[in-house]
């Protein structure tokens, strides 16, 4: 093959001729061999082995990930629960210490987010890195439950979101690796559930041991704490032996399915850039206006989706008791994982993103106005029907967008969706101080806030849209003329205004033969 392998880590990356032939051991058969058999195939074959390999690797890879994720927002989750469980009056909390434990938690997690993806470039085996950070965040989580003191819970905090970080873009960077684009979004959303499910697992395993051990001269909290972390290492020495690395490297795949994985991709993104620096990667996505917009929208879903730090005590100013309040969070959390499904899932299947951003928010403005408008049980708790959806049925398009955006060279798409996440992620730093308890039950400015940010993550969807779309014209103008970004072009002016904003779009989709140039999906 002439092309790189696509996601493979850099430090493993040689020259493109040289590249598939190290990387893939195909027996008696060559590289260029398997690569001419995959182009013999009919249609009709091509697509019934495609479905085959697709279903070998979700069964393989999806499972397992999906579990570790339910694990991470278990262990990030754990603090709110704990919190109508006794836990701030346990430590001593006054004022406004909750709200800056829950920030120190994200500032760790945006400090170490970027750092970490880099060097995910770096390691060959993603599968001990990512079990590696399990571990980590495990036994951490699991020292939450020993601290005294304010000092104590916010240093165990600022440790887990470092230990966290590199999971979720480290996830989103060896997805890029197996699936398409048409087929990452898609991916992502079943992988996202898994959030939304720990919402629903950890409410219900929270009420469990607030009910075994309520009595106990430990407190429950710290139970949660410490059973939750253990249960994590645990599991966390088990998947390095599960999770696949990469096509190429992956011994349980035969070699032509090495060979179509790789291909495949090939085909999807494009020919890989030459190796360039981290560095220089990081530039070039720093000067992509367009990264710059998605990361916009991503901040604003996220912090109007921190309202889940607080989803304990909001349903608590319902008035029922401890268990009944973590027993009620569930629900919302299992309705927006349905919907984060079918949300990615036809965004995929239709190839655009901006409406699958723009109509949850909508949802979301509802949810939000009815929460301001009335006191009344029943109508703030469908209201979290509405907002939960609305608010985590953006974020996975979000990064399936930045994905595209951001496709090539491989190390700024890396580096693009850690940034999406990275920076997102800021918002959770001082949304924490829009919920103090002064003004419950009503949070009126946490409402009004919220609503403000949905209405900009709606305006970022539409205008990012319209760019997309008047840079995909500009490049099929330049196709009619015979332009590619490798084959030069005679209108310079029209060359260096795609290339100096570090467009993706117009450089050759599925290699030089091809004369095919990539898109962007609107």
């Amino acid at each position: 093959m002439s092309a790189t392998v696509e996601a493979m880590p850099q430090s493993t990356k040689m020259m493109a001729s040289e590249q598939v032939d190290h990387q893939l051991d195909m027996s008696q058969d060559s590289p260029q061999e398997w690569q001419r058999r995959i182009a013999g195939w009919s249609p009709k074959e091509r697509a019934e082995k495609e479905k085959k390999f697709l279903r070998k690797i979700d069964l393989h890879l999806l499972p397992i990930l999906i579990v570790m994720y339910i694990m991470n927002y278990i262990d990030r989750n754990a603090l709110p629960q704990a919190r109508i469980q006794g836990l701030e009056e346990d430590l001593g909390l006054v004022g406004s210490e909750y709200n800056i434990v829950l920030s120190v938690t994200f500032i760790g997690y945006i400090l170490m987010q970027v750092p970490s993806n880099m060097m995910l470039g770096m390691v060959k085996r993603p599968s001990w890195y990512l079990s590696g950070v399990m571990i980590a965040w495990g036994i951490v989580s699991g020292c939450s439950g020993a601290v005294h003191n304010f000092a104590g819970i916010a240093t165990c905090r600022f440790f887990l979101g470092i230990t966290e970080a590199p999971f979720f873009a480290g996830v989103a960077f060896l997805f890029s690796g197996w699936y398409t684009r048409k087929e990452l979004g898609m991916r992502l959303g079943i992988f996202f559930c898994g959030a939304m499910l720990s919402g629903a697992f950890g409410g219900l395993f929270a009420a469990g041991i607030a009910a075994a051990f309520k009595n106990n001269r430990i407190a429950s909290w710290r139970w949660l704490f410490i059973i939750e972390g253990a249960a994590t290492v645990v599991f966390a020495f088990c998947t390095a032996f599960i999770i696949p690395d990469w096509p190429s490297t992956t011994k349980w795949l035969s070699d032509e399915e090495k060979a179509l994985g790789i291909t495949r991709l090939i085909e999807d993104a494009g020919h890989e850039e030459e190796d360039i620096g981290t560095l220089d990667a990081l530039k070039m996505a720093s000067k992509d206006y367009r990264v710059w917009l998605c990361i916009l929208g991503q901040m604003t879903v996220q912090a109007v989706a921190s309202l889940t730090n607080f989803l304990p005590t909001l349903v608590k100013t319902f008035g029922f008791g401890t268990i009944e309040t973590l027993l009620l969070t569930a629900p919302p959390y299992i309705v927006t994982a349905l919907f984060c499904l079918f949300n990615t899932w036809y965004s995929d299947r239709t190839s655009k993103r901006s409406p699958h951003i723009i109509y949850p928010s909508a949802v979301c403005i509802v949810g939000i106005v009815i929460t301001i408008a009335t006191t009344n049980t029943a109508a703030r708790y469908f209201a979290l029907f509405l907002m939960l959806p609305g608010a985590y049925g953006c974020f996975q398009v979000s990064n399936a967008w930045m994905a595209n955006i951001a496709a090539r060279p491989q190390k700024k798409r890396a580096i693009a969706l850690a940034m999406n996440n990275a920076l997102g992620n800021t918002a959770l730093v001082w949304t924490p101080y829009l919920y103090p308890a002064s003004d419950g039950p009503r949070y009126t400015m946490a409402w009004s806030v919220n609503l403000a940010l949905t209405v900009v993550t709606l305006a970022t969807a539409l205008v990012l849209q319209v760019l997309l779309k008047r840079d995909n014209k500009k490049m099929a103008e330049l196709d009619a003329a015979g332009y590619s970004a490798e084959q030069g072009y005679s209108d310079k002016g029209k060359v260096e205004e795609m290339e100096t904003t570090g467009a993706t779009a117009g450089h050759l989709f599925g290699g030089a033969a091809t004369l095919r140039t990539a898109k962007y999906d609107t």
